[in-house]
């Protein structure tokens, strides 16, 4: 005889109970906070598996994209396959588990109001730039694709984000120390990240400047530091001359430009200055660091050369080597701060 008030949950298919596990999380998760934030950053900050589709990368792909949609309907309609919908599903899981957790702790919006008091409590302390661009902070390429995929622009843009992130999900690696930094107030982390001066306050264009050397790649970077070499030796002992490195004309005066153009604006007399090569040599020397100062020295008088050649004669040779876009909004912008009057 059987025993008809027997737990007949045994008896489902795997894809029955991922069904069910789909729908119980999906109720929590819908109008949540978590609704506009992309798949890949809450898989990047819970304990789960980075989070990636088959095909070319999906615009829009964030949270709202799937649960208002059936399990089976992942499978049909967003085509993804039982691995990818069940790896989607323990995102999800570990998701609303930690937002559970931060209820227990407490409202959400005090933990926000506290948070932001503390954003404008470090920013006002150490005279930082809100508006800085986080383009031109010293990120490492996960971090900054992370920020370019959230659409996080300026540092107090960053600050925010951080902050979110540590109330919805686990967080590690550079967002780790970023909240750090924002939380603790860690100058020595702040240097680290972003071109602030120990013992000084603002931001500060050296520092700036050497960041642009660490976005370079290992083996790019090593095609430009072996041609500053042979240039310092080929105006030493006239040593053959060496073709620049493409990368100089497409990344990295590229960016010097932009650390311009944004410490122009905010301020003007550096750049009468910066036409000082004495200034200049004792502005790099905070880099501490030589062989950096070398080469930031002969970037930025390379970049401000196209502008005003007059005034940087020493690098025309290097100029005859190099086309820019004159009529880039960029480009005008920096003729008005650095070109002739």
């Amino acid at each position: 005889m059987v025993e008809t008030g027997k737990n007949d949950h045994s008896s489902l298919t795997e894809l029955e109970k991922l069904s069910a596990r789909w729908d119980k999380i999906v109720f929590h998760a819908q109008g949540s906070p978590f609704e506009d934030l992309s798949i890949s950053c809450l898989a990047k900050n819970t304990a789960c598996r980075p989070w990636s589709r088959a095909s070319a990368k999906i615009k829009g792909d964030t949270l709202a994209r799937y649960i208002y949609l059936s399990f089976e309907e992942l499978l049909e309609i967003e085509k993804l396959d039982l691995k990818q919908a069940t790896h989607l599903l323990e995102i999800c899981e570990s998701t609303m588990l930690f937002m559970q957790e931060s209820y227990d702790m407490g409202s959400l919006d005090d933990i926000d109001s506290q948070a932001a008091t503390q954003r404008m409590r470090f920013v006002e302390e150490y005279g930082l730039y809100q508006d800085f661009p986080i383009a031109l902070a010293n990120l490492d390429t996960d971090m900054r694709e992370l920020c370019q995929a959230e659409e996080v622009i300026t540092l107090i843009d960053l600050m925010g984000f951080i902050d979110r992130l540590t109330e919805k999900a686990w967080i590690g690696g550079s967002c780790k120390s970023l909240q750090n930094v924002f939380a603790h107030g860690d100058e020595k982390g702040l240097c680290e990240y972003f071109p602030y001066r120990m013992g000084h306050r603002g931001f500060h264009l050296p520092e700036a400047l050497s960041f642009c050397l660490n976005r370079l790649s290992t083996g790019d970077l090593h095609d430009v530091l072996e041609y500053h070499e042979r240039r310092r030796k080929k105006s030493r002992f006239g040593a053959k001359p060496v073709k620049m490195p493409r990368v100089v004309e497409t990344q990295l005066l590229e960016e010097i430009f932009q650390c311009l153009s944004y410490f122009g604006r905010r301020q003007p007399k550096l750049m009468i200055n910066l036409h000082d090569s004495a200034y200049v040599s004792r502005e790099l020397m905070f880099l501490n660091d030589p062989q950096t100062e070398g080469i930031l020295y002969w970037l930025l008088h390379l970049a401000m050369g196209i502008f005003r050649p007059s005034m940087h004669q020493n690098i025309n040779e290097d100029l005859s080597d190099i086309t820019v876009d004159r009529n880039s909004k960029l480009h005008k912008e920096l003729e008005k701060l650095l070109g002739d009057e």
